[in-house]
């Protein structure tokens, strides 16, 4: 395996000579790889039950009424949140990918879900003041698809732009025609080496304008860049390497010299690791990506000597790792149980009774701290994880619908039956308080992981297009032998 036909001599050489040194300081020859485990065998073949199946679909419609009726009236995005006035573009891509699996599992027409795929994305494409070298800000408008400007300083976002563009590439696949026809577009126009660091090695995490209102003038790339192999990272340079553009694309090497560092839990194998240990930079790339078909990467071919890294395999450690870290500080925190666990970023509440947006951390990481927010647990974590741990996620699913509060109701869930989102975005059993509302970028993954534990829709139409297709070649990925 190597560097495959048409990309740039120079600067494959380049990111290639950069890196060697950086890698081998970094790893060294002893670092062990990370290969498949009988565990995340079983985790591939995992059979759900009649009851399991019918829970999972209560809990994916409530995910799916959440993009279908939390949209801006006219260039219907998805809100960023409930009540939001502004509409996360990774928001917007899994959005997207709702739509296929409205229509796959009857909840809307094929018209209806194509017209809403074309009603977002005509809004998107017809403005040019929502994006620069063809990234998107990171939020825009959900009513109309242009700038916002109040709290957030707006950016062009490296990571919400590949989280849009893998959201979208399953729409196109499964609609075909104009919504095809504007995500290729879209693929195309955006330029990944207009974003790249000074060094040439990296990707930025954003354009910032300045003044912000014109994201075209002047401004400059954020310091700050991707560069470690956690999920969200990953991402970003699969979709780059899978442009269509060949002025525009990264050759595979930006992918494969990204940082892996492997630590463990005393529990279990050590695992690529990521800086803050939520189960969020372990799952996103494997809501497109299907991992588990493929076998254990290959570094070595293209340069670089770094462990070869099963992917599923090592999100599959890094959850059990996960859960075992809540498991040990239930006796601190009673939200924490064998059938509650998962922290992610989500809304929640204080120790004061504040609304707030919690970021957890838990070792092992790279920034080796720990921060979990009082025990508040997130459901979409066990519910995003569900491909690698399906037993211990069906059954912390379960024990999250069962809550009761204090007066007798459901504390975490608002029946998808009545209208309602499903599970909340976190909850508390300390303080007694859940934040019921619903969040784009929580419920997403949330409803396209268990589509993809049960049908594998969202991985077979991310592979059919041809941006998946063309990133799988370009990243010479093997099938699995089993």
């Amino acid at each position: 395996m190597g560097r495959p036909a048409g990309i740039s001599r120079t600067l494959t050489r380049g990111l290639a000579v950069a890196f060697a040194c950086v890698a081998s300081l970094a790893y060294g020859q002893a670092a062990p790889d990370v290969l498949r485990s009988d565990g995340a065998r079983g985790a591939r073949r995992y059979e759900f039950s009649a009851s399991d199946s019918e829970l999972l679909e209560q809990i994916q419609r409530g995910c799916f009424n959440y993009f279908w009726n939390e949209v801006g009236e006219t260039a219907q995005l998805a809100r960023d949140f409930t009540g939001s006035e502004k509409a996360s573009m990774a928001g917007v891509g899994f959005q997207l990918s709702a739509l296929p699996i409205g229509v796959t599992r009857g909840w809307i027409s094929r018209q209806e879900g194509e017209q809403r795929a074309l009603t977002v994305l005509r809004a998107l494409i017809a403005r040019d003041d929502n994006r620069r070298d063809g990234v998107f800000l990171h939020f825009v408008d959900p009513e109309h698809a242009g700038p916002v400007f109040g709290r957030h300083r707006p950016e062009a976002s490296t990571i919400d732009h590949s989280l849009f563009l893998a959201g979208a590439a399953p729409a196109a696949a499964f609609f075909g025609g104009e919504v095809a026809e504007i995500v290729a577009t879209l693929i195309d126009q955006t330029n990944w080496r207009a974003y790249l660091t000074e060094d040439g090695r990296h990707l930025s995490m954003a354009f910032k304008p300045d003044p912000p209102f014109d994201v075209n003038g002047p401004g400059k790339l954020m310091t700050h860049h991707w560069w470690n192999a956690s999920d969200e990272e990953r991402l970003a340079y699969v979709v780059a390497v899978g442009s269509s553009n060949d002025a525009h694309r990264l050759p595979p090497e930006s992918y494969y010299q990204l940082k892996r560092t492997l630590k463990a839990h005393p529990s279990g194998a050590p695992f690529v690791v990521s800086w803050s240990g939520c189960l969020f930079t372990y799952f996103f790339t494997h809501c497109w990506v299907d991992y588990g078909a493929l076998a254990a990467d290959d570094p070595a071919g293209f340069g670089f000597d770094l462990p070869r890294v099963d992917w599923f395999e090592n999100s599959r450690r890094a959850t059990l790792a996960h859960r075992a870290v809540c498991l040990e500080n239930a006796d601190t925190f009673s939200t924490f149980a064998e059938d509650r666990w998962g922290q992610s970023p989500c809304y929640g509440y204080t120790d004061q009774g504040r609304r707030a947006y919690l970021v957890p951390t838990q070792r092992p990481s790279l920034s080796n701290e720990q921060q979990l927010h009082g025990g508040a647990i997130a459901p979409y974590a066990a519910g995003s994880t569900i491909v690698f741990t399906p037993r211990e996620s069906m059954q912390a699913l379960r024990a999250f619908v069962a809550l009761r509060g204090a007066d007798g109701e459901p504390l975490a869930w608002d029946d998808p039956a009545q209208g309602g989102i499903g599970l909340a975005d976190s909850f508390n059993l300390d303080n007694g308080q859940a934040f019921r509302g619903g969040v784009a970028i929580d419920a997403g993954p949330m409803l396209v992981s268990i589509e993809n534990a049960r049908t594998g829709l969202m991985w077979d139409l991310f592979r059919q297009h041809p941006m998946g297709e063309r990133a799988a070649m370009r990243l010479a990925w093997q099938p699995a032998a089993d």
